[in-house]
């Protein structure tokens, strides 16, 4: 009996790992320095990159053009002071980091309106990982000292795979999930559509526009939707519930494997509870129900 129990905490954590995974689309909106708070995940999944696959199916594996408009800043560039980061070094293959922050510098004005003079860009390099099998640069981009937006770039091809914009706002108000909102969406549908056509997120014609789920980051409440082309891209938008800010965008190249990976990682979880429950039925209500609830079928 020891020992079941003994599974049964291990398999808890597994569920927990498991929803961290599944809560990948909102992971990107909920703070800076977001691979600090993976660290122990990643750490367990460095896989070899395989850019041929998705650069034969990203159309943004291209040469990011420039906004119209824009004129690069005069800003800094320094390195993201973490161990997760100081233990990982780029390849002769991966683009310097200067590079990386240019891209990104381009899309936080464009999206934002970011303008980066005189502010700061911290880089840090990461490896591949199953839930996102391409290196990359992740950057903290702190506005006045103090960390207000991020994104994150292909190492290798440039593609723009998130931005960010965090934010703390300077009123409470309630992060709980609003039930009506979930029944009627449609207000944020059309504004993800609006904006997703503006910046073209999808890099073509938006096929649908889908509610995905409410959240929060620090005290803002959030909602984000899935945004479809008729391709086969889908991107991630996120805004705020409290004034309805466009507060991110995962694109394809990095929200498409995400899902994919959490996809995988819940059949692995389903197998697991299925294997589990069958060789050590619950031992009391509570297990049972814990069990039930993880019955995906």
């Amino acid at each position: 009996m020891k020992t079941n129990r003994s599974e049964r905490k291990k398999f808890k954590k597994t569920i927990l790992a498991a929803t961290a995974v599944i809560g990948a689309s909102t992971l990107l909106f909920q703070g800076f320095t977001q691979a600090a708070t993976a660290t122990e995940f990643k750490k367990t999944n460095t896989i070899p990159t395989s850019y041929s696959n998705y650069a034969a199916g990203s159309s943004q594996a291209v040469p990011n053009s420039l906004p119209k408009g824009y004129q690069k800043a005069n800003y800094k560039i320094g390195a993201i002071d973490l161990e997760y980061y100081r233990n990982q070094k780029p390849t002769s293959k991966d683009m310097p980091k200067e590079e990386a922050a240019e891209i990104g510098a381009r899309a936080l004005w464009e999206v934002f309106g970011l303008n980066l003079e005189g502010q700061v860009i911290e880089m840090g390099y990461e490896q591949p990982a199953e839930s996102l099998p391409r290196s990359r640069w992740y950057a903290d981009v702190l506005v006045n000292g103090k960390r207000s937006y991020s994104f994150s770039v292909d190492s290798v091809t440039g593609e723009l795979f998130d931005i960010v914009h965090g934010r703390t706002l300077d009123k409470k108000v309630s992060v709980a999930f609003d039930p009506a909102l979930d029944k009627n969406p449609q207000e944020y549908v059309a504004l993800a559509k609006k904006l997703a056509e503006k910046y073209n997120v999808v890099h073509g014609p938006i096929k649908s526009v889908a509610y995905n789920g409410q959240g929060y980051s620090d005290n803002d409440p959030t909602i984000s939707l899935d945004i479809k082309g008729e391709d086969g891209e889908i991107a991630l938008m996120t805004f705020s519930r409290y004034d309805k800010a466009l507060l991110g965008i995962g694109y394809n190249g990095s929200y498409k494997p995400s899902l994919e990976f959490s996809e995988r990682l819940m059949k692995r979880v389903e197998e697991k509870a299925k294997k589990l429950e069958k060789s050590a039925p619950p031992t009391n209500e509570n297990e049972g129900s814990f069990l039930r609830v993880l019955d995906l079928d």
